[in-house]
């Protein structure tokens, strides 16, 4: 009851000052509205409360979550550092690695957006995949090529079959007009796909895997009731080869990416390095002690001022 009438307390007061916005600088009646310890959260700082609500319900609504967050915050990194009070140090050295990785990311990043060009040509995506065969292996067979499902009292089927089976653009483009043309069911795999994928269109049984009718350019049939699916494989690649160029485009362009953003942070940390050396502010003493600064050279014996001669101690002890 004492939270809510200290929360009501302190909505009246934004309220009354909803229609400024903002509280006066300096504002003499900047109320505590909690504290943990000796952190305070006043009036001031939930002032922007008000300003989400629609009614003095919400407002009192959001003033209370605000408020329990804040202490539940605070009491919780008051109990952290006191249970981690003997940590602190090593606390202090993370927070600050942090700082200095977060310093240096943001320089490289600085560097990498003044001068990264993301363009890349197709000379430069396929110089890549031919000098790296080996990282692009397939785990599965692939393959292109043309599906087509004609009915059984069709009379050019033979036409069909012959065009289908071509590699000329206009014999392949015949076949698609007549394709259309009949009203014929066609599926071209111009672009690679699974082989699983190529099996979904045909009346295939589900668990085989069908390796007899990987055979290139064939003209092979499978029959249904009502007609016959013609199909043919026109480009295989099987697990274990090089992935074809189009299906690994993008991850040779994120590699040279990659690659290129390196050469540039690598690129200005030498720089960065050599600048150091040639302005003295880099030293560096491997396998050798540091330089010790000469000490001043000793000062003369004061030589005595008197006029009188001082005798040999040999000449006193004859005198004696």
């Amino acid at each position: 009851m004492a939270r809510i009438a200290k929360i009501s307390l302190v909505l009246g007061v934004l309220v009354l000052l909803g229609a400024c916005r903002e509280l006066p600088l300096p504002f003499e009646y900047d109320q505590v509205v909690a504290q943990v310890g000796d952190k305070k959260l006043r009036e001031s700082d939930v002032q922007s409360i008000y300003a989400q609500a629609v009614t003095a319900e919400d407002s009192t609504a959001l003033l209370e979550i605000y408020v329990d967050r804040w202490v539940k915050k605070e009491l919780k990194l008051r109990a952290a550092e006191n249970l981690f009070r003997d940590s602190e140090e090593a606390i202090e050295a993370m927070v600050n690695e942090y700082r200095n990785s977060l310093l240096t990311r943001r320089l490289d990043q600085h560097y990498v957006d003044q001068e990264l060009d993301t363009v890349f040509t197709d000379a430069q995506i396929e110089e890549y995949y031919n000098r790296h065969p080996s990282d692009f292996r397939l785990d599965r067979t692939m393959v292109r090529g043309r599906q087509m499902l004609v009915p059984s009292n069709f009379r050019q089927s033979n036409k069909l079959r012959e065009a289908m089976r071509s590699t000329s653009d206009d014999k392949l483009q015949d076949w698609r007009d007549m394709c259309q043309k009949n009203s014929i069911e066609i599926q071209e795999y111009s672009s690679w796909v699974d082989y699983s994928d190529f099996l979904s269109t045909l009346p295939t049984s589900r668990g085989r895997k069908y390796e007899d009718l990987l055979k290139k350019d064939v003209l092979q049939e499978m029959r249904v009731d009502d007609g016959r699916y013609y199909f043919v494989v026109t480009d295989i690649r099987r697990a274990g080869d090089a992935a074809p160029l189009e299906r690994v485009r993008e991850t040779i362009k994120r590699i040279l990416f990659n690659q290129r953003q390196s050469e540039i942070i690598r690129a200005h940390e030498e720089q960065i390095y050599q600048e150091a050396l040639a302005s003295g502010e880099l030293r560096i003493y491997l396998g050798e002690e540091e330089p010790i600064e000469a000490e001043e050279p000793n000062q003369p014996t004061e030589q005595p001022t008197s006029t009188e001669q001082v005798q040999p101690a040999d000449s006193i002890a004859n005198e004696q």
